[in-house]
């Protein structure tokens, strides 16, 4: 069942082109990973996704509810956390909690409690004493003591050390199993190889392609060296077999499905130094944004 759609959601300032005919499904139930550098448009698809910009073009549906024209029903269904959340630095953390908790009808003061403790966050402190990664805990912790249908975390784990980060994965994964569906944006990409079901990679406003995790895992990166060309691959292997980059004599192919059927050509390629790995995300990535290959692992 399809709990976000968009259809050729776009959205301009002036001559520039912030997102072009974006059109996406997120499967209820899901965690659906949005990837892509600086300026390539997740916040503005976030933004019109919770109603904030107006769309230039196209529209964007969240269980059923249209976000442009009911906005406000949308953000019923919807727990957000932003990217450059801030909170009240006068208050101590446990009011936070209060304060936000009340402000939703599904929110839960116990159940916020319980996610800080287990965060091991402070609540008798003031906001304005914590450090920078107390307070992205906070803030995630305002964001999941709730029971909204569909939950938006953009950069949850920024600020955070590895076990936190973990930690709060594993919330999300509880909240997945609990039939919620995440929208998870993030520059770190083994987190989001770790707990998404589906990617999406934008580049430059354009959503160049999507993927399945279980699928991408059924890949092999293969990585060798020839001294001649590349014999032609077959007709019956050019689904599974493709060439992703030759530099001199280095050639890197990536084999898709059972790689047990491609090695046999593969044996006769006269390929040496040969090493095979299962296909990552990052390999993906860096296809597809080949100028950032110094994002985070």
């Amino acid at each position: 069942m399809t709990f976000v759609e968009t259809d050729q959601l776009s959205k301009s300032f002036g001559s520039f082109a912030a997102l072009s005919s974006c059109s996406l499904t997120i499967e209820k139930g899901t965690i659906f990973g949005l990837l892509g550098p600086n300026g390539a448009g997740k916040s503005t698809l976030i933004r019109l996704l919770m109603g904030f910009l107006t769309p230039t073009e196209g529209r964007a549906l969240i269980n059923g509810f249209n976000c442009h024209q009911q906005s406000l029903a949308v953000r019923q269904v919807t727990s957000y956390l932003p990217g450059d959340a801030r909170l009240d630095r006068q208050y101590r953390g446990r009011t936070i909690l209060k304060l936000f908790t009340a402000l939703r009808v599904d929110g839960c003061l116990a159940k916020a409690l319980e996610i800080a403790e287990f965060l091991e966050l402070d609540v008798r402190r003031k906001v304005g004493s914590m450090s920078t990664g107390m307070r992205q805990k906070l803030a995630v912790t305002i964001a999941l003591a709730n029971e909204a249908p569909f939950i938006i975390m953009d950069e949850p784990t920024a600020n955070l050390d590895p076990t936190v980060r973990q930690q709060i994965l594993g919330l999300l994964r509880l909240k997945r199993e609990e039939g919620k569906t995440i929208l998870f944006s993030s520059h770190i990409l083994d987190e989001v190889e770790a707990i998404s079901d589906t990617v999406g990679f934008l580049k430059q406003g354009k959503l160049i392609t999507t993927a399945e995790i279980k699928t991408l895992r059924n890949n092999h990166r293969l990585t060798g060296s020839i001294e001649q060309t590349l014999p032609s691959i077959p007709t019956s292997l050019s689904d599974e077999i493709q060439l992703v980059k030759q530099t001199g004599n280095k050639i890197i192919l990536e084999v898709k499905g059972n790689l047990l059927k491609s090695l046999e050509w593969l044996k006769q390629s006269n390929l040496s130094d040969i090493t095979i790995e299962p296909a990552r995300l990052r390999s993906l990535y860096e296809e597809i944004h080949p100028e950032r290959s110094e994002l985070k692992p």
